[in-house]
């Protein structure tokens, strides 16, 4: 990160103030996430407004590519920010336990969230042919997946789900790839299929089509401090599908450790491709445990990831915020 960069944030903070100004905002919200949550915080500083900011990715390990001594800078100055919040969402147990131990600061836990579901169709969950299961992923194809990834598409472009049973499996991916990427890859292959990047009005159809969901976590030592930590944001939308899904990661990741807490998944925690064989063969020969899993997977939409509730908790959390400020800005008016 050069001066120019570091010049820019502070044009971009400086852009803040006079909104903020100009506005009367009475709070400041931000993710940390890239870098531009660092000019918000500064802004929302200098102008003394209520600050608010929800961490989502491990501000600890720093960006890839990033300097150690950038990194150092960074999680300093995160960890600073933090402690002049006026609130903190930590996006799992695992994320507020970090926030807690870095900075000393208390969070509350935001899990990712989405809209409540049309009321879902009955047999929904039923698998027509039994031997051709449709695996879909939905999201980025980044360091956080791609282990993962390539151990399912190399399982579907060999023919090794043939040996428990199911000889034509596809696997769908609703994600942006290049060409040369999936020949590099060895993804181009009848059985994976590409659909591109879908948008958010138009994934629930696209998850309603699926016969399994796969929501993978890397398993690579590099990606460690992120799976650990971090959560991925389609877990909501699946959910939300009432469809089974199969949890793929790590038992340290965060996700496994939700997944196995709330029972809405096949769970495989070993990278393997006969676990994971056995992982989609459960799902696709046992009708019982499919509806299980479906039901249960509605059930804890419902209870931590409607986004109804949870806009409304963080618009009551908002308000109690805005009310302290407010009085003790008066106060100090009084006592002046």
């Amino acid at each position: 990160m050069g001066a120019a960069n570091w010049l820019i944030l502070v044009l971009v903070a400086l852009r803040v103030i006079l909104v903020i100004k100009r506005q009367r905002a009475e709070a400041v919200i931000t993710i940390v996430q890239g870098r531009y949550y660092l000019a918000a915080a500064l802004a929302a500083w200098v102008t003394a407004t209520p600050h608010i900011t929800l961490v989502h990715d491990n501000f600890v390990c720093g960006n890839a590519g990033s300097t150690i001594l950038v990194k150092r800078v960074l999680r300093g100055l995160t960890a600073t920010i933090l402690r002049r919040a006026a609130h903190i969402y930590a996006v799992s147990p695992e994320m507020q336990q970090l926030v807690s131990r870095e900075c000393g600061m208390k969070s509350e836990i935001q899990l990712p969230s989405t809209t409540r579901p049309a009321r879902q169709a009955e047999g929904q969950v039923q698998i027509t042919r039994s031997g051709s299961p449709v695996i879909l992923f939905a999201g980025a194809i980044s360091y956080t997946v791609i282990d993962c990834l390539d151990l399912l598409a190399n399982m579907i472009a060999n023919g090794q789900l043939k040996e428990y049973g199911m000889s034509d499996a596809k696997l769908h991916l609703c994600a942006t790839i290049a060409d040369a990427e999936m020949r590099k890859r060895g993804w181009n292959h009848p059985g994976i299929v590409v659909r591109g990047w879908v948008p958010q009005s138009e994934l629930p159809r696209e998850l309603s089509r699926a016969d399994i969901l796969f929501l993978p976590y890397s398993f690579l030592e590099s990606s460690r401090g992120a799976v650990e930590t971090a959560f991925p944001s389609k877990t909501a939308d699946y959910l939300a599908a009432g469809k089974p899904v199969l949890v793929f990661g790590p038992k340290y990741s965060s996700l496994v450790r939700y997944a196995s807490e709330q029972g809405f998944a096949e769970i495989v925690d070993e990278f393997s491709s006969a676990a994971l064989a056995r992982g989609i063969q459960r799902i696709v020969f046992s009708p019982s445990h499919r509806e299980a899993l479906a039901t249960r997977a509605l059930e804890v939409f419902s209870a931590n990831h409607d986004i109804k509730c949870e806009q409304r908790k963080f618009y009551i959390a908002l308000g109690q915020i805005i009310c302290a400020d407010t009085q003790q800005t008066t106060s100090e008016i009084d006592v002046a």
